[in-house]
């Protein structure tokens, strides 16, 4: 018995020493992982879901705690950029692109690793490139509305000098009209581009092993 004892007891102390040494490697089960990975992992899943639902604000509102939690982290960091894609989906009429551009910006000055560098540069030229044109279709609706009022202005009374419809007279368009119609077709053509990258970029990610 006490040769079994002297055993046990020496098995034991070899155990100990082992572990702190570090010859064994023990794997810890997920529920002993850093609280920030799970709640990254789970805040992130949770706010595409919010997303995928169309409920943009609350996705936003779930990046941002976790930035306000866990501040500097490599995790927060990664937060600009969800926060960018979603601002920039076209469903999300609560967004804009300019705090999509500022999430942008904020997520390509920093210097650390980031996991979507290139991907947050090429949504911020197409998220710049699509700003510029509202802005000028914004300038060219202006425009026409501001034409139209001086002709109605200008424009002689009927009453006056009036005379039937001719055949073959037709209503040609205007500088004005050819602009915002080039505009719109160029801001379609960037809304499809900015979508299908969207989708791409929002592919679930591979599970981890």
């Amino acid at each position: 018995m006490i040769l079994g004892a002297s055993r046990a007891r020496l098995s034991v102390t070899l155990l100990l020493v082992a572990l702190s040494s570090g010859c064994i490697s023990v794997h810890r089960p997920w529920f002993m992982e850093p609280t920030i990975d799970r709640d990254w992992d789970n805040t992130l899943l949770l706010a595409r879901v919010r997303a995928a639902e169309g409920k943009f604000g609350a996705a936003d509102t779930l990046l941002s705690r976790f930035a306000t939690q866990y501040p500097g982290t490599h995790e927060a960091l990664e937060t600009a950029y969800w926060r960018a894609l979603f601002d920039l989906d076209p469903s999300n009429h609560v967004a804009s692109f300019t705090s999509a551009m500022a999430s942008l910006d904020a997520y390509l000055s920093e210097r650390r690793p980031r996991e979507h560098a290139a991907e947050a540069a090429t949504l911020r030229r197409i998220a710049g490139h699509m700003d510029e044109l509202n802005k000028l279709a914004a300038t060219a609706l202006a425009e026409a509305r501001d034409s139209s009022a001086t002709a109605r202005v200008t424009a002689p009374d009927p009453r006056v000098d009036a005379r039937p419809p001719v055949a073959g007279d037709v209503s040609l368009p205007t500088p004005a009209d050819a602009e915002i119609k080039r505009l719109k077709d160029e801001l379609a053509k960037a809304n499809a581009e900015l979508e299908r990258i969207r989708r791409r970029l929002a592919q679930p990610p591979p599970s981890k092993p």
